[in-house]
């Protein structure tokens, strides 16, 4: 009897650690809450030992980052008030590096895209440059790409006479890197630039009216996006053509953060009022489109957690990783392609505050960095993951 009765014990124990670590994703209203998970170790994430690093006390924006085929650490930044320089900090088996992305100094210098690590492990930048006023033509795009401790001379991709200019970094067939840039009294035709010796264009289209997002093609055109009354809308651009617009469903761009995947799916989350579970919070948002395409359903990857901040990252390849702060702990989540995975908690060291100022992903390594600021200092505690 005591032997059926502790095995009875031991069934109900089983059934309801079942019930709590298999959680089902509930549903209201067109928004998928995901669920929270109780345990903070998750099976395959290898946390490593933090990293303390000198940034800055103040940045204009989010600083943005990057993982080499190392598995080392970039991290970039620029703020006008101090320099209007891009700074670069990077980590190698002998500590931090520090470098100067190779801007001419009489100018102004702004990030503007993301850095890209091409299969080379080349890290190739993007950025905005200002020159003086006295040229007629001041505003323009500069393109670097920087290995073995090295940068190499950046190369002007275009001039104009707009500061409205915006500009989109994707490396298509053979790493070949390729820029999309509007132009014009706000915005209004779209070029695409190619590599060869020197930047040169290729095509350029008036835009769609309601067109805002140029994302080159890997290898021909590029994909449009928009909003028109509070629909999102796409467009394809073929050769030196636009295709006509295809309706996504409900959504918005302007104010929420976008980070493309090297093969083609744009990820765009937020934070914004939400009723979750009768309860009026700060919630963070998340929807992908596909490249279809195809916008998934909006869903909370915070469940009913208040956030406070949030910041993602794409890589040059399928991940993305999304990283926000939560009252009490900061959490993490990555995305393969449009398919979100597992949520993990990011450790911290007891009685530590931090802000989370930058995230990093890679599939080549698969790792995972999140760079996290230390009070109002400019010590950054950067915290990598191994990833089976």
């Amino acid at each position: 009897m005591r032997r059926f009765v502790f095995f009875t014990s031991l069934l109900w124990v089983g059934l309801w650690g079942l019930l709590f670590s298999c959680p089902v994703a509930a549903q209201s209203e067109g928004v998928v809450y995901l669920p929270a998970v109780l345990n903070d170790y998750t099976v395959g994430w290898h946390w490593r030992t933090d990293y303390t690093v000198t940034v800055a006390a103040r940045t204009t924006n989010l600083p943005l980052a990057a993982i080499d085929h190392e598995g080392q650490p970039h991290i970039f930044w620029y703020h006008t008030l101090t320099d209007d320089l891009l700074h670069h900090v990077y980590l190698t088996s002998a500590g931090w590096q520090t470098t100067a992305a190779p801007a001419p100094v009489e100018s102004e210098s702004m990030l503007t895209a993301a850095p890209l690590v091409d299969s080379a492990g080349r890290v190739h930048l993007l950025w905005f440059n200002k020159l003086p006023a006295t040229e007629p033509q001041r505003h323009r795009f500069l393109h670097a790409t920087f290995s073995a401790g090295a940068w190499q001379t950046p190369r002007e991709v275009m001039r104009s006479k707009y500061s409205t200019i915006d500009g989109w970094l994707r490396l298509g067939v053979d790493d070949q890197p390729r820029i999309a840039v509007t132009d014009g009294f706000l915005g209004w035709k779209a070029t695409l630039y190619t590599l060869g010796g020197e930047w040169q264009a290729q095509n350029t289209v008036t835009l769609p009216a309601d067109a805002d997002i140029v994302w080159p093609d890997a290898s021909d055109g590029a994909h449009l996006y928009g909003v028109s009354n509070n629909i999102l809308q796409y467009w394809r651009w073929s050769g030196a053509a636009v295709g006509g617009a295809q309706a996504l469903g409900s959504g918005a761009l302007l104010g929420r953060a976008l980070v493309f995947d090297a093969v083609g799916n744009l990820h765009i989350y937020w934070r914004a009022s939400a009723d979750v579970g009768g309860r009026l919070i700060t919630a963070l948002h998340h929807q992908c489109i596909d490249a279809q395409p195809h916008a998934s359903e909006v869903i909370y990857p915070a469940g009913a957690e208040t956030v406070s901040s949030a910041v993602g990252a794409g890589e040059n390849g399928p991940l993305f990783a999304l990283a926000w702060q939560e009252p009490n702990r900061k959490r993490l989540m990555l995305w393969d392609g449009c398919t979100p995975g597992v949520t993990v908690t990011i450790p911290e060291a007891a009685g530590q505050s931090t802000t989370l100022r930058a995230v990093a992903v890679s599939s080549n390594p698969r790792q995972v960095c999140v760079f996290m600021q230390q009070d109002a200092t400019d010590v950054y505690t950067v915290r990598c993951a191994d990833l089976d």
